[in-house]
């Protein structure tokens, strides 16, 4: 009777995910059915499970998956490759190295690379640098490289995070200031002559007052989603879009809605390469998991498009010309 107990009490002490998967998972994006116009709990007991899911994001090719999660005072980053059509058991990624953070990742939308921030040293030692920059590591021929850091103007002496980078390779990122209007505030760089040019603000359509932060670009570099402490909000920090003009100016940001949000906390978003699905953080259901959804319920409301309905414009020859 006691061996009998003993057993249960290990088998329910094991988290869901270091459990082996009932069956091989195949096929694209971790095998799961594309959602609506509806957010959806990402992988239920895979990848979103009883642990805490940081970032999450798949690589342009379909290939690879990167994921963080926090279990039990302890944090590790995984990765999954898709071989012959299936996907491996999730196993710690070659380039994570404890014991530096590593975290605020996504992949870039045409090649495998993978920006992410860190507080890891620059030549090695044991101590963490003292404040957290922006590093990229990239897979070639198979194998994941050295990861690099990029340097100034894109990495300061500030805390620099959450790179996200457009096909052209501008790269967006977030930078935590000690003072100013927002302790956080979303910046770019366009990438020229093989470097970075001078980050810019996006301006006061995106940043306020308040923390702005965790950018997401989509892969035209048409759409920008982040997310935001303002009070326009749902509770906690929601998500938030802000539409590219023709002008190339960035539209007044609004809150994406209960279609995304709910009265706790949504963060970390990434948009999948072919510009099909957004992938969120979200305290919804009290535990912090991974969500998915179809990137049309972000698209049908950009104001230009609603603007630019047939109904809604004015027809010449018509009577009250």
């Amino acid at each position: 009777m006691k061996s009998t107990m003993l057993l249960v009490m290990v088998l329910v002490s094991v988290p869901s995910f270091a459990q082996d998967r009932p069956t091989t998972v195949a096929g694209d994006y971790f095998g799961q059915k594309p959602p609506g116009l509806t957010k959806e709990l990402f992988a239920p007991g895979t990848i979103s499970t009883d642990g805490v899911e940081g970032c999450m994001c798949f690589s342009h090719d379909g290939r690879f998956l990167v994921l963080r999660r926090h279990w039990r005072e302890d944090t590790q980053v995984f990765i999954s490759e898709r071989k012959d059509g299936e996907w491996t058991q999730l196993a710690i990624a070659p380039f994570f190295m404890k014991p530096f953070r590593f975290g605020d990742f996504t992949f870039a939308p045409n090649e495998s690379r993978l920006y992410f921030t860190s507080n890891r040293p620059l030549s090695g030692g044991d101590e963490p640098s003292a404040s957290s920059d922006i590093w990229m590591v990239e897979n070639i021929d198979g194998e994941w490289q050295r990861p690099v850091k990029i340097g100034a103007p894109i990495s300061s002496p500030l805390h620099d995070s959450y790179p996200s980078v457009s096909g052209d390779r501008t790269i967006y990122f977030f930078r935590r200031y000690e003072s100013g209007d927002g302790l956080s505030e979303i910046l770019s760089a366009e990438f020229s002559d093989g470097g970075y040019n001078e980050p810019v603000n996006l301006g006061g359509n995106v940043n306020t007052e308040w923390d702005e932060w965790d950018p997401a670009i989509s892969p035209d570099g048409s759409i920008l989603i982040f997310c935001s402490t303002k009070p326009s909000g749902m509770g906690a920090d929601d998500l938030y879009v802000s539409f590219k003009d023709q002008n190339g100016e960035w539209s007044e940001s609004f809150n994406l809605g209960e279609a995304m949000n709910s009265s706790q906390s949504e963060n970390r978003p990434f948009i999948s390469a072919d510009g099909k699905y957004l992938f969120f953080n979200s305290d919804a259901n009290g535990n912090r998991d991974i969500y998915w959804i179809d990137m049309d319920a972000v698209r049908r409301l950009n104001p230009s498009r609603l603007s630019s309905r047939p109904s809604q414009r004015r027809v010449e020859g018509s009577p009250d010309e």
